[in-house]
This record gives C-alpha cells, structure tokens and sequence, in this order.
C-alpha cells in the first residue's frame, strides 16, 4: 500500500509479481501469477477492476497482516485456487483475530462486488 498526493492509501503491487511455473518440468500449464489470493473473483470472470476488487485485495492485505502468511500460502496458486476463489472459498480467520477486525474483512470479500464495504 501507498499514499497518493492527498495522503489516501492506494493498494499497489508495484511490479512485485512474479511468474510462479508449473513444478513439472515438462507440464504445458500456463504461468501464473502470485497475485492470484489478492485478485477478486469477478477478475478471473473477465470483469475489469474497480473499486470494489480493490477493496476485496485489502481484505486479503488484512487477513495477511493478522497472519503473517499470504492467503492460501498452503496451496499451489493455480487453476485449483481460482476455481475454489470462485466458489467463495476465503483464508480460514484465526482464532485470534478481532471480531470487529474479522467482520470487516468478511465484508471486503462479499461475493457480490456492490455488497462490499464502500
């Protein structure tokens, strides 16, 4: 995250992505990307991002800083995950998280984009 010139924060990824291959070498799966968690599902839909996909990364961004892992740092960030993103898996909320702090963050990854917190 970084500020804008009126001191607004703004979810960058500032070239951080990184191309993440297949473990077989001679697998023919497409690359993927290691922003995949961060992405909401209407992206893999093929909708453009808005302001409210943004808001569905922060609540990811969220989930990580009470975690200290990446969301779904146990699995393959691959076709799989996508297809469990858009069924509405999400990162299991520890125990220890605020209820105030875990019910913000459901509200960022609503399904429905227009649901999410504005």
């Amino acid at each position: 995250m970084i500020t804008n010139d009126v001191f607004e924060a703004v979810i960058s990824d500032l070239g951080f992505s990184q191309r993440v291959t297949v473990n077989s070498k001679n697998s023919k799966k497409p690359q993927m990307y290691k922003v995949i968690p961060y992405m909401a599902p209407e992206i893999f839909k093929g909708e453009p991002h808005t302001f409210e996909s943004d808001v569905y990364s922060l609540g990811m961004i969220m989930w990580e800083l009470t975690t200290g892992h990446k969301p779904f740092h146990d699995q393959e960030y691959g076709p799989k995950l996508i297809l469990d993103i858009l069924d509405g898996k999400r990162p299991e909320i520890t125990k220890d998280t605020p209820e105030c702090w875990e019910n913000l963050m459901k509200k960022c990854w609503h399904p429905n984009p227009s649901r999410r917190l504005q």
